[in-house]
């Protein structure tokens, strides 16, 4: 990889697209905010790679998961994981993040902010909207309402003739109102 990538990797990962990364022997497995969402899969040992980029690999995205790693930024998976986690590593990412509400929270915020952007159908951005909803009500982080407040009406602006953007926001006050706010 040119230094050039590496150097957009690592600008990649300061800014915090790398979502999540879940180590497994020798190999990596991630979500990486781009364009678009990307996977990546690394080869420690060997240094193979694949994105799912339009590059396919050798990749800004691929630095930037070699940065997180290197930084700690990541989940140990157990050998008795290995049966699935190649399938799916996204779920056993979602399992660690579940350990650990707080961090769930501000992944969630990541990806749904991204969402607002790149999501044609609401359909993403309702689901991560959802999930921010409960893992809110579970940490009780108040503070970041503002952020759901924020989404909310972005979403009804973009899909306002939606019925679940009044919905949506229905749910955002309901939650409103069982946190104790602050005095």
């Amino acid at each position: 990889m040119d230094e050039k990538t590496l150097r957009k990797g690592e600008r990649y990962y300061r800014a915090g697209k790398v979502l999540w990364v879940v180590k497994h022997g020798d190999k990596l497995f991630s979500k990486v905010l781009g364009t678009y969402p990307y996977y990546v899969e690394l080869n420690l040992q060997t240094g193979e790679n694949r994105c799912t980029c339009p590059l396919g690999g050798d990749c800004k995205h691929v630095a930037a998961v070699m940065k997180a790693h290197e930084n700690g930024f990541y989940f140990e998976a157990l050998p008795e994981m290995s049966e699935r986690f190649e399938l799916y590593p996204e779920s056993l990412a979602m399992e660690f993040l579940a350990e650990v509400p707080e961090l769930a929270l501000d992944v969630t915020l990541k990806e749904l902010r991204f969402a607002l952007s790149t999501d044609e159908s609401g359909s993403e951005v309702a689901r991560l909207f959802r999930r921010a909803l409960k893992l809110v009500g579970m940490t009780g982080k108040i503070e970041v309402v503002h952020v759901l407040e924020e989404t909310i009406a972005e979403y009804r602006h973009v899909f306002s003739d939606y019925e679940l953007s009044a919905k949506l926001e229905d749910e955002l006050r309901e939650l409103e109102a069982t946190i104790q706010k602050p005095l």
